[in-house]
């Protein structure tokens, strides 16, 4: 009996590039794919659909949803789905997403389909109707840049990817507080955020093309934390309408300071939070310093602190 195992990522949003009734490409956004917190997904056939595991209630609303859909030439054969591991949702990590391809991607090579394209796994999942960056990053990892909607629902191209440097430290702080928006919830948010700007829309596209993805060529953690810190600044005044403030909490644009002042760079949110992340290049004994200084000045527990680094490969999958 064949069973598969597949491992993938969390995902950190940096921001949108655009969006407004006169932009001729809508969204757009740049974001990374982190190696934790990560998600570890099994499945093998099986008599009915069937879900077990953590977020089990959500894979079994998937399975319902997906039960009797067509690939290679056929239904999609029925199979028992295990999340083995895998974080909260609506932490800005990019999880929902996530679990969907995860299980697209098992239930499609359970039903005969080895190595299936982006654009069955994206019909599968319903995933990549905004931004892609999960769903590229999914099968690529990375640093990804994708270029928007042109035509509503299509998938958004990759315009860029680049492997993200391996000593360059990922802090993640899951401060306790409310969920990220999602859902019709997030939708509603989107319908009353006023257009972005076009010159705000040419500045953050200067600060990705030139400075972001240059910074990264050239190994320049500073020229990229600085650029990234400022995309943050205009991503979060756009949608300051919708969450409050140029970050989804008081408590967070403080977090965000403070890691400042620890000497990392590029702190920022992930999406709508309350997941904040920042970058440095240290040693292992600082990082751990850093951790008990968060601790120790803000009361955050140890699964409120990670370390961890960029995943530079897609989802992982195998037969067991």
């Amino acid at each position: 009996m064949t069973r598969l195992r597949i491992q993938t990522a969390s995902r950190l949003h940096f921001g949108l590039l655009g969006w407004g009734p006169n932009a001729p490409r809508q969204f757009g956004g740049i974001g990374l794919m982190v190696e934790e917190p990560g998600l570890v997904v099994a499945g093998e056939p099986s008599e009915r659909f069937e879900a077990v595991g953590p977020l089990s209630e959500r894979v079994s609303g998937f399975l319902r949803r997906v039960e009797g859909m067509e690939a290679a030439g056929g239904s999609l054969k029925p199979a028992r789905i295990e999340v083995q591991s895998a974080p909260e949702e609506h932490q800005g990590l990019g999880v929902g997403t996530q679990i969907d391809l995860a299980v697209s991607r098992l239930l499609l090579g359970l039903s005969g389909v080895d190595e299936p394209s982006l654009e069955q796994l994206a019909a599968l999942s319903g995933r990549g109707r905004r931004s892609g960056i999960g769903l590229h990053g999914f099968l690529r990892g990375g640093l990804l840049v994708d270029g928007g909607h042109r035509v509503a629902d299509s998938v958004p191209p990759l315009v860029a990817r680049m492997d993200f440097p391996s000593d360059w430290s990922v802090l993640i702080v899951r401060p306790s507080g409310p969920k990220g928006r999602h859902g019709a919830d997030e939708s509603t948010a989107f319908a009353a955020l006023p257009p972005f700007p076009e010159r705000i829309t040419e500045r953050l596209c200067r600060l990705v093309l030139l400075d972001i993805l240059g910074a990264v060529a050239e190994r320049d953690l500073e020229t990229f934390g600085a650029a990234l810190a400022e995309l943050q600044r205009h991503v979060g005044a756009a949608f300051a309408g919708a969450q409050g403030g140029v970050f989804a909490s008081p408590e967070a644009e403080s977090l965000i300071a403070e890691l400042g002042r620890l000497g990392l760079v590029g702190a920022g949110q992930s999406s709508w939070g309350p997941s904040l992340y920042a970058f440095g290049n240290v040693s292992r004994e600082r990082r751990r310093a850093i951790a008990d200084q968060l601790s120790a000045r803000r009361g955050l527990g140890p699964n409120e602190i990670l370390w961890t680094r960029a995943r530079n490969q897609g989802a992982a999958i195998r037969s067991f």
